[in-house]
């Protein structure tokens, strides 16, 4: 899978015990932990799940909502019935049902700059002990962390917007610590990998989904929440790799969780943590955070393996473009899947539902749109594979060559020869999206934590990560590489996970940054 899963690949067991190549295990200029506060009492609790409550969905009754709430009849605990302001319970009721908070309400006041982050549901999940926590980690492959904390699982949605001026709706899973750091405590908002657009592979509804991302800044005892981006498990399709519509539901999670606690329990500093779809996300977000604003100061940003449009050729979509007779099968695991995913989400969100599979051949529109929105990332690029072996059978042969005039190459006709033709229809406002969507990074906005495996074959290095980071170097972005050899899309978050988060704990915290050793140098940018 693009988003660190794909179950295609060819894992080797010395791939995936090999030591973390960034260093994982403290050196003498490591930071030291803050102390964590006092337990709560459910710290030691075996871990069980809730069900999510009894209630109905609550809809927009928690509209603005923000501070103190009471647990009400449901016999749920919130901040005001536990004393001191807790970190590890809400601080507003959460009496939803686990199903409720993935029906997007409807009649909601009409969206405003100053509702975002609004929370609209809010459903309790499972609590995990410390136990729980670190078996959880190892049955991810996690090296270099020690957990120190349980952790209790909440789901929201709260409201976003889309693009921009477009409102929305996104969901997250919340990762309260059940043995916090000393409070105040910076927000740790994650972007999750790709999973496909289904609703099936929703982040937040998958129990293991993200402990080898979300997980292991919890289990230091940090405040986490994981957004779905909007679409994704309700109502509309997610805008896949779509740059601002990702990074404003990232942005959004941070308010939402502010929102969701006491304000005393959170401070101002802002940590985003991404890989792969994830990973663009954030660096999205790094070039966004000063225009579209956050809830705070973004002081640091951490990308595994980041899935970046950052140019026209991204993922080598117009490469595909210009080789029609090419077997789709040797364009490289991801191509094909990123493309059709990518046109599809755009002409649903930008076109309209009805013009979904616009992009692809009129005999393959159906079948496409229904595997799409059903399927998993990995099965859906089998599919692929079967109805469009060759890459002129993925693209409407109109739509290909309009977006190839479009984006100024020379048109080749379906069966490799040359053709005419002109940037219009569909093409004209693809291409119009595509470059109103690409993101400048900010030369004064956050630090960037950059890791890549150079065995990634879902992410060539050289394709991407090393033009990613050329790009954010030009700009004069702080960019700090770590480079290790025998990781894969698939090991590089569990085998450097442990580095990023000493690394972003002395960022946070103004201690001596942690020393690592790469195994090896990161690629020319080959585009």
């Amino acid at each position: 899978m693009l988003g660190g899963r794909w179950t295609l690949l060819s894992l080797t067991a010395a791939a995936m015990l090999a030591g973390t190549a960034c260093g994982a295990s403290k050196g003498a200029g490591d930071p030291a932990p803050p102390p964590a506060a006092s337990a709560a009492p459910d710290a030691s609790s075996s871990s069980s799940s809730s069900g999510g409550g009894s209630g109905s969905s609550s809809g927009g009754a928690q509209e603005g909502s923000e501070g103190n709430g009471d647990a009400g009849d449901d016999g749920r605990l919130d901040a005001s019935d536990a004393g001191a302001p807790r970190a590890d319970i809400p601080a507003i009721a959460c009496p939803d049902t686990v199903g409720a908070v993935y029906a997007t309400p409807t009649g909601l006041p009409a969206m405003a700059m100053d509702l975002r982050g609004t929370i609209l549901t809010c459903a309790q999940d499972v609590s995990y002990t410390l136990t729980d926590v670190t078996a959880k980690l190892a049955a991810k492959s996690v090296t270099g962390v020690v957990a120190t904390s349980g952790m209790n699982f909440y789901r929201i949605a709260y409201r976003t917007y889309r693009d921009d001026g477009v409102p929305g709706v996104s969901t997250a899973g919340v990762y309260l610590p059940t043995t916090p750091r000393a409070l105040p405590m910076p927000v740790i908002a994650v972007g999750h990998p790709t999973e496909g657009l289904a609703t099936s592979v929703t982040p937040s509804e998958n129990a293991t989904s993200l402990d080898d991302l979300a997980l292991p800044w919890v289990a230091h005892g940090f405040v986490v929440i994981a957004t779905d981006y909007a679409g994704q498990g309700n109502a509309g399709v997610q805008g896949y790799t779509d740059n601002h519509d990702q990074a404003h539901s990232l942005l959004d999670s941070v308010r939402a969780l502010r929102a969701l606690l006491d304000p005393s329990v959170l401070d101002q500093r802002v940590l985003l943590v991404g890989y792969s779809q994830g990973g663009g996300a954030v660096l999205a977000s790094q070039g966004l955070a000063a225009s579209y604003g956050v809830a705070g100061n973004v002081v640091a940003t951490v990308v595994f393996a980041a899935e970046y449009f950052g140019r026209n050729d991204s993922f080598g979509y117009q490469q595909l473009l210009e080789n029609p007779t090419e077997l789709t099968i040797v364009t490289g695991v991801t191509r094909p899947v990123v493309a059709a995913t990518r046109d599809y989400a755009f002409s649903y969100n930008v076109l309209g539902a009805s013009s979904a599979g616009v992009t692809f051949p009129a005999s393959l529109q159906s079948g496409i749109q229904s595997s799409i929105m059903s399927m998993g990332e990995v099965p859906f690029g089998g599919y692929l594979q079967g109805v469009a072996p060759t890459v002129g059978d993925l693209f409407d042969e109109g739509f290909r060559t309009s977006m190839l005039a479009c984006l100024g190459s020379p048109v080749v006709a379906e069966d490799g020869g040359a053709a005419t033709a002109t940037c219009s229809g569909v093409a004209s406002q693809f291409h119009t999206w595509m470059q109103n969507d690409l993101v400048a990074p900010d030369p004064a906005g956050a630090p960037v934590l950059y890791v890549q495996g150079l065995a990634d074959t879902v992410m060539p290095p050289d394709q991407e990560a090393a033009c990613n980071i050329a790009e954010l170097q030009a700009a004069g972005v702080d960019v700090q590489v770590c480079v290790d050899t025998p990781a894969e899309h698939t090991t590089v978050v569990p085998r450097n996970v442990g580095f990023a988060l000493q690394w972003s704990e002395a960022k946070l915290y103004g201690t001596a940054l942690p020393a690592y050793s790469s195994t090896g140098s990161m690629p020319a940018c080959q585009p």
